[in-house]
């Protein structure tokens, strides 16, 4: 995957956390093709997660491109810091930063009781979506400041807008990652030079996410898109590639909402 002037990434070096999930390894094979070099984080907790991080780097190598797989536990700041390290080590700068990684999804934690959770319960996804995407930014931010640009995307989620009483401990999270896009962009754009936006899905149709659903739940979840289907991989992908390229470059602290119509702004 030689780069070539019209690729948007070309030249630029980006970490995708949570690449070994759908929409990581999509947004990790979409931004090769745009000439980005690319680390592709994974958890461990899981041999699928090895598996996958594993698979879409080499895949990405055979295709002529750069890629290294990265585990670290997001959660730990140290952890995330060496991951950025390693990836300016081996290729000497960092641009980009998609926040992909979160906790993995549950149909147990999807329905239980949100008057029923424990503390432990309510900071298990903020540790990993949030936490995790704050660690990104504290990591990088130095190199990109060096760099005098830097791309960070976090993902937020749709019923962080409208509200929604089932997965609570995800919504929690997600919308803090949607209120630190609005309160940490100015200062980023402003002292390092970096643009922090976020992204929020609606119904995304991933092996994941669609077993959080009966068939039933799921045929209304599609009733009520406005587009009449629920999205892919790609689309949120797409979404992650205009505002880690130059196309957003007047684009600050915003939260873009992805999801067919279904939430309109």
């Amino acid at each position: 995957m030689p780069e070539t002037s019209c690729q948007k990434l070309a030249g630029q070096v980006a970490i995708i956390s949570g690449g070994s999930g759908a929409i990581g390894q999509a947004t990790a094979l979409l931004f090769a093709h745009e000439g980005a070099k690319v680390a592709i984080h994974f958890s461990g907790l899981t041999e699928a997660s090895l598996k996958n991080a594993t698979d879409v780097s080499n895949k990405l190598k055979a295709l002529g491109g750069e890629s290294i797989p990265l585990r670290a536990n997001i959660s730990n700041y140290n952890e995330v810091k060496s991951l950025v390290d390693k990836v300016v080590e081996t290729w000497s700068k960092v641009n980009i930063i998609v926040c992909l990684g979160g906790l993995p999804s549950s149909v147990r934690f999807w329905n239980e009781d949100p008057l029923e959770l424990s503390d432990e319960d309510l900071l298990s996804a903020i540790k990993v979506d949030f936490l995790g995407s704050y660690h990104f930014v504290r990591a990088a931010k130095d190199y990109m400041k060096a760099n005098h640009c830097g791309k960070i995307v976090f993902i937020s989620s749709t019923p962080t807008i409208y509200g929604e009483e089932a997965g609570y401990r995800y919504s929690l999270a997600k919308d803090l990652n949607r209120l630190t896009v609005k309160s940490l962009a100015p200062k980023l754009i402003r002292e390092y030079g970096i643009y922090l936006n976020a992204i929020a899905p609606g119904t995304v149709g991933t092996k994941s996410n669609r077993l959080n659903y009966s068939d039933e739940q799921w045929k209304d979840l599609i009733q009520a898109i406005p587009l009449g289907k629920a999205g892919e991989a790609d689309d949120i992908a797409k979404v992650a590639l205009f505002l880690s390229s130059h196309d957003s470059d007047f684009i600050v602290g915003q939260t873009i909402v992805v999801d067919g119509g279904e939430v309109r702004l």
